[in-house]
């Protein structure tokens, strides 16, 4: 597979949709987060992604890692609002991961998303979700995706979980929550929906976030074993 390939398919997978594989593609008027400026296709030996992602390298080392070795490279997808689509190969062919915009840092989030920590750094510095398309699963959500994990059990008394908001699904009805009660921003929730009154309680959010998108991802294959030329 070639680049070019790799932009013929992903045109015919988005098809509808305006794609821009390089900043030179973009239209007059289109704006673009300066976090994501350095997007691209990049090269067989180095990938193009948003440098913030650094920022997470500690916290999110599998994730890096797939970014630096397997990512074939990053496009503007024109939706409604822009995203930021993130192309990589498995055993199945192309999949792909998308990116909301930042949060405006001036944005309020309101008194039902009132994170802080490296969580709130990761939505408004980077991104307002980064999940798998199009299931919009195994990753960050959005923001407006996120719900009360107390909404989810089928129990009269759900108070315990009140303060727990849905930050990751694996796509099985399971989820890693936020505990806005925790004075440690980065702590958080396991909720199993088959055992919902047996959570797993005071998880590092980024090392579950870390894990279950390295087990959701470990076919991805090696960007130089996917691109020829």
């Amino acid at each position: 597979m070639t680049f070019d390939d790799v932009v013929d398919a992903v045109r015919q997978r988005f098809v509808g949709s305006n794609v821009y594989f390089s900043p030179s593609d973009v239209p007059a008027g289109l704006v673009i987060p300066n976090e994501w400026k350095d997007f691209g296709l990049g090269s067989v030996s180095a990938s193009k992604f948003p440098r913030a992602w650094q920022m997470f390298a500690d916290e999110l080392p599998w994730v890096l890692s797939l970014l630096d070795l397997c990512l074939i490279g990053t496009a503007i997808l024109e939706s409604d609002p822009i995203e930021l689509l993130y192309i990589f190969h498995d055993a199945n062919g192309l999949y792909y991961y998308t990116g909301g915009l930042p949060l405006d840092t001036s944005r309020p989030l309101g008194t039902k998303f009132p994170f802080k920590g490296k969580v709130s750094e990761f939505y408004q510095g980077l991104h307002n979700g980064f999940t798998f398309f199009p299931a919009r699963s195994m990753g960050p959500q959005r923001v407006e995706d996120f719900t009360c994990v107390a909404d989810l059990i089928d129990e009269e008394d759900t108070e315990f979980a009140s303060k727990w908001i849905t930050l990751l699904s694996n796509g099985a009805g399971d989820y890693l929550a936020v505990d806005l009660a925790s004075l440690d921003h980065d702590k958080g929730v396991i909720w199993w929906h088959e055992e919902p009154l047996e959570p797993e309680i005071d998880m590092n959010v980024f090392e579950v976030m870390n894990t279950w998108i390295s087990i959701f991802l470990e076919d991805t294959q090696p960007r130089a074993n996917v691109i020829s030329g």
